[in-house]
């Protein structure tokens, strides 16, 4: 029996007996992988099988009410079920406190981390850089505008080194290659309040060619609740703009 062989059988043993308390040293036998982070929503997790990966950057581009934003919230609330998530608005243009309560009282929780005023909107991809070095969080999300591709290989290479996984949520595109990219629209039909109070969104996502992911568009529908609305002294709200 090879010594390859014999160091695959101690390790199995001791991860048997220690579980995940057994780190490999650096440059040996990698860890075990764990899963990326879904959505729940079955259209969309059909274009990208593996969720949004861990050790790996995520992109999802698409212009205001094409339905990104609602798919991220539900992205999040998922993902705070099972490990701590932090939310950078650079722009500011999201609600922090209906986020937060969103996500109630789900262990391990939520953080919203926003600059002080809209202007300091590229320094989104810094905080979220800063967020990821601590190694707290499983999934760091970043909402505004796309870090530049030098910012871009920092945030990938940290996530790789801290098992975390990066989404850069933004309405333009990068110019930098991601791991895996879903691209939102608008669909021809608007969203409409239905019972409970509660928009549905049809949309039209698609996985760009190239990403490793299944290739097509898929309509989905997503609900959105209609607290996203900010209050006049956070500042300006993307959505209202949007619909004038």
């Amino acid at each position: 029996m090879s010594a390859a062989v014999d160091l695959k059988l101690l390790r199995a043993s001791l991860e048997q007996r220690f579980g995940e308390a057994i780190v490999p040293l650096p440059g040996q036998a990698p860890s075990r992988e764990r899963p990326g982070f879904r959505t729940g929503v079955a259209a969309l997790d059909a274009l990208a099988p593996g969720g949004v990966p861990r050790r790996g950057l995520t992109l999802w581009t698409g212009e205001a009410t094409s339905g990104r934003t609602a798919a991220l919230r539900v992205l999040v609330e998922a993902a705070c079920r099972e490990t701590l998530v932090a939310v950078v608005d650079a722009g500011r243009t999201l609600d922090p406190a209906a986020w937060c309560q969103a996500t109630g009282h789900s262990a391990p929780g939520l953080w919203v981390a926003r600059p002080p005023t809209a202007a300091h909107a590229v320094e989104g991809a810094w905080v979220a850089e800063t967020l990821l070095r601590t190694g707290a969080f499983g999934l760091v999300v970043l909402d505004g505008p796309a870090p530049q591709p030098v910012e871009a290989h920092r945030l990938r290479a940290i996530a790789r080194e801290t098992d975390a996984a990066v989404l850069v949520s933004t309405d333009a595109g990068a110019q930098w290659r991601a791991d895996v990219k879903l691209e939102f629209r608008r669909t021809g039909v608007r969203a409409g309040l239905r019972a409970g109070g509660r928009f549905r969104r049809p949309a039209g996502v698609q996985a760009a060619k190239g990403w490793g992911s299944r290739t097509g568009e898929r309509e989905v529908e997503l609900v959105d609740e209609p607290t996203h609305r900010l209050h006049p002294d956070h500042g300006p709200d993307r959505r209202a703009a949007a619909r004038r």
